[in-house]
């Protein structure tokens, strides 16, 4: 009876784990709806002030995915904390080139195709990310182009290289949890 409670209890805690997430990746993309949104349509910044928007960006980028691998490290179900962490991280990846996206729209109007809101920048890098390409949407100045051919570039990163450090931190982190529940 014991041995069912348990399991019983187990799986409530995984239900509650998965919850948890759903509501922590839902808030994650209204915080970052809210904050694209509060983008000026027309902006007086110079280019150094991309630069350092962009600096920022990858400060708080690294910290998150710190983060998140000390939080898989010490979870009780690691892979799950994973997937968590990797769909989480493209969300900020993604808002991060978005908001680039923006700026240079906003300091150069016709640096694309089209004017860019910040719904239009996020479905700019995501498909730039998805390598869809779709054509509606196209970088025509230099500075554009430079950031989508940065984009590209640690898109094959973020694919190659975060998803495997997340997926090797939950398979150490579930073989530790292996050995001490034996």
């Amino acid at each position: 009876m014991n041995e069912g409670m348990a399991s019983g209890r187990a799986v409530l805690s995984l239900w509650k784990l998965i919850l948890y997430i759903v509501i922590r990746t839902v808030l994650l993309l209204l915080i970052v709806t809210f904050l694209l949104s509060q983008f000026p349509e027309k902006m007086e910044a110079r280019s150094y002030g991309i630069a350092v928007v962009v600096a920022g960006l990858c400060v708080i980028y690294l910290v998150f995915f710190l983060f998140q691998i000390r939080q898989i490290k010490n979870s009780k179900y690691p892979s799950l904390r994973a997937a968590e962490a990797i769909f989480s991280s493209a969300i900020l990846f993604l808002a991060a080139f978005s908001a680039i996206y923006v700026l240079i729209d906003g300091t150069e109007p016709g640096s694309f195709t089209q004017d860019l809101s910040p719904f239009d920048a996020y479905y700019f890098a995501m498909t730039v990310l998805s390598t869809v390409g779709f054509g509606d949407i196209s970088p025509v100045s230099t500075a554009a182009r430079t950031a989508s051919m940065i984009q590209m570039a640690l898109d094959l990163v973020f694919i190659g290289v975060v998803v495997r450090i997340f997926a090797a931190t939950a398979k150490k982190g579930g073989s530790k949890k292996a050995v001490a529940d034996e």
